[in-house]
């Protein structure tokens, strides 16, 4: 027989996989670590592309001698459908005319039709598109770094994934939340959000820059009154994410702790830009404000927010104490008082 066959008879089921290059490719559909090996077969193993009859037809001489132009039929996109065995063109029925087809390696196929876009096995269960450049990468060899790199990229986000969760178990119960005060930590509490705070680190060695794993870990320093390092990782997380309120609402909070008040200022302002409207934000900021001895635009900002809330027992605390300030009945409080006031 030449290397040109004419299939007459439709297959009515598929006798998939029926070779070394099926089985691979079954397996690469699911482990991306066979897919090395199915792209080692599919360059040296025996694929077929179908041709026009005639060509069949005129297929009779099977001299390894003569070369033989073959023009490949393609799909209405330009795209020519590949097969990775004879029986693969009649899977579920599609085909149901006389066909011709010509075999050929993997290599040579490609090599023929340089720049084609080929889809392998289109009428089967397992198959796929070969783009230009993915077979030009399997020619070449460079397919095998992707690969490679793939997997150390996998193995790293497994890792990741591990030591984010476990830091995250480490602190359930122990960080401060809104409105929870906290109690003293017994040794062993310490010890587990130490170690919590060491697998945030290896996170941020995995993925430089996780914010999440910033604001986690600073919530860990921060039960800890490791307050200084807590700030570093806000401020760098806040760099990062330009959305969340959350970060530069803790930031004011470990600024304020280091009697930074500047600081604790730009925070709170920020927060209050990324979540506009936030009765919260406002009475917050307002706080601040006093404290920094800006007793106006403490005044003003604390009557907007209890005009967005008025029921809001935290911001009508607020509101008494810049009242009381302003009136000259108490003497301006520190952070630390108001901490100890719980306000």
């Amino acid at each position: 027989m030449g290397i040109f066959d004419i299939f007459k008879k439709q297959k009515p089921e598929s006798t998939f996989p029926e070779n070394e290059l099926e089985r691979c490719l079954m397996q690469a559909e699911t482990d991306p670590t066979a897919r090395k090996e199915f792209y080692q077969k599919l360059l040296w193993n025996r694929l077929f592309v179908l041709v026009p009859l005639e060509a069949g037809a005129m297929a009779g001489d099977e001299s390894s001698e003569t070369e033989t132009i073959v023009r490949f039929i393609t799909f209405d996109d330009g795209q020519i459908p590949v097969f990775t065995s004879a029986n693969r063109i009649f899977d579920k029925g599609i085909i149901k005319e006389e066909v011709s087809f010509v075999g050929l390696d993997g290599k040579d196929l490609f090599e023929t039709a340089k720049g084609a876009t080929f889809i392998l096995n289109p009428f089967s269960y397992y198959g796929t598109t070969l783009a230009p450049d993915e077979i030009e990468s399997i020619m070449n060899g460079s397919i095998y770094d992707q690969i490679d790199a793939f997997e150390r990229e996998k193995t790293q986000v497994e890792a990741f994934n591990t030591l984010f969760e476990r830091a995250k178990k480490k602190q359930q119960g122990l960080i401060i939340l809104a409105g929870n005060h906290a109690k003293k930590l017994e040794a062993a509490e310490t010890q587990q959000l130490e170690a919590s705070v060491t697998d945030f680190k290896k996170c941020l060695e995995i993925a430089p820059d996780h914010w999440q794993s910033m604001v986690f870990m600073a919530k860990a320093l921060q039960r800890l009154e490791r307050h200084a390092e807590a700030l570093e990782q806000l401020e760098t997380a806040f760099s990062i994410e330009s959305d969340s309120h959350t970060i530069p609402m803790e930031a004011t909070l470990e600024a304020l702790y280091l009697d930074q008040l500047d600081k604790a200022l730009y925070y709170s302002a920020a927060a209050m830009q990324r979540k506009p409207g936030d009765y919260i934000l406002m009475g917050n900021h307002a706080l601040n404000l006093l404290l920094a001895q800006k007793d106006d635009e403490a005044s003003s900002l604390i009557v907007k927010a209890i005009g967005l809330q008025p029921d809001d027992p935290v911001n009508r605390n607020i509101e008494a104490i810049v009242r009381d300030v302003l009136a000259g009945k108490r003497a301006r409080p520190t952070f630390k008082e108001l901490m100890h006031e719980g306000a």
